[in-house]
């Protein structure tokens, strides 16, 4: 199960002195009782000096769909990509080119 909001982290944060590195947030919200799915999310943190509470949470992974069923998911993700990118459509002849075209013998 992934986590779908902050709240857990602040109130397992909440009076942790920063700056604090991964690891030192890691073990302090272990040491609070962090449910799974708040340790795990914070132990997907990148690797850094945070200076506050905002920072980490700013960089905390949260799950972006949680209405969604696992499969769901996996069907998005295997579903092809339709359509070209803009720049690989057939674009419309300018107008100038046009006319230069229809000048020539």
């Amino acid at each position: 199960m992934k986590l779908h909001d902050t709240k857990p982290i602040e109130e397992l944060l909440n009076d942790l002195d920063f700056p604090a590195g991964k690891e030192e947030i890691v073990e302090h919200a272990r040491r609070r009782g962090a449910a799974p799915d708040a340790a795990q999310a914070l132990s997907a943190l990148p690797p850094a000096e945070y200076d506050s509470m905002a920072e980490v949470l700013r960089s905390v992974p949260l799950d972006p769909a949680p209405d969604r069923s696992e499969t769901e998911r996996t069907a998005q993700r295997q579903r092809p990509r339709q359509g070209l990118a803009e720049h690989e459509r057939p674009g419309r002849t300018p107008p100038i080119e046009e006319e230069l075209r229809r000048d020539r013998p």
